[in-house]
């Protein structure tokens, strides 16, 4: 299932690191972002030194554990770190948006590329390719890439269930 966190004040320590743990993050101009455990005198926790690294690069992982500095939300969206800064009036409304969107997705799919892309990080091309391929085999297993074509097809949207279009035993064929 994929995940969104709305920042719209301070995400500070595990809090920030919770936010970093999400597929998706939204923040308000008035978020501010820190990894203030160094200033607590304790190192990172709750996701922070895997995460940190992976989605801004070892040096400004250490740099904002080390410093713990504070930053904004635009800094943190020019990190990667946030996905979108949206102003504080329209936060709820596109929130909710995004969230229908996603539910309005195919779940199995859905499912599918958010383990593909967690595990790809420290994979190799070929066991990537490997793990795709088995991912397809599942997705076309499903009812959700038959709906998807025959919404392409009537030029509507597609109305995604994630069940199963492949009889599980060969006596549910009859």
């Amino acid at each position: 299932m994929p995940t969104v966190a709305k920042v719209t004040g301070a995400a500070v320590g595990a809090g920030w690191n919770l936010a970093l743990g999400c597929d998706l993050v939204v923040a308000t101009p008035q978020a501010r972002f820190s990894q203030i455990f160094a200033r607590r005198g304790l190192s990172p926790d709750c996701g922070g030194s895997w995460l940190l690294p992976r989605l801004v690069g070892l040096q400004q992982a250490k740099r904002l554990a080390l410093l713990a500095e504070t930053i904004d939300a635009e800094e943190a969206k020019a990190l990667g770190l946030v996905t979108w800064v949206t102003d504080t009036e329209e936060v709820d409304t596109f929130v909710d948006d995004l969230t229908a969107r996603l539910v309005a997705g195919p779940p199995v799919a859905h499912a599918q590329t958010k383990a593909l892309l967690n595990e790809g990080i420290d994979r190799t091309l070929r066991d990537a390719l490997a793990n795709e391929a088995k991912a397809q085999a599942v997705n076309f297993a499903g009812a959700d890439v038959r709906e998807a074509y025959a919404a392409f097809a009537a030029r509507r949207e597609p109305l995604f269930t994630g069940r199963w279009a492949v009889p599980s035993r060969p006596e549910d064929d009859t």
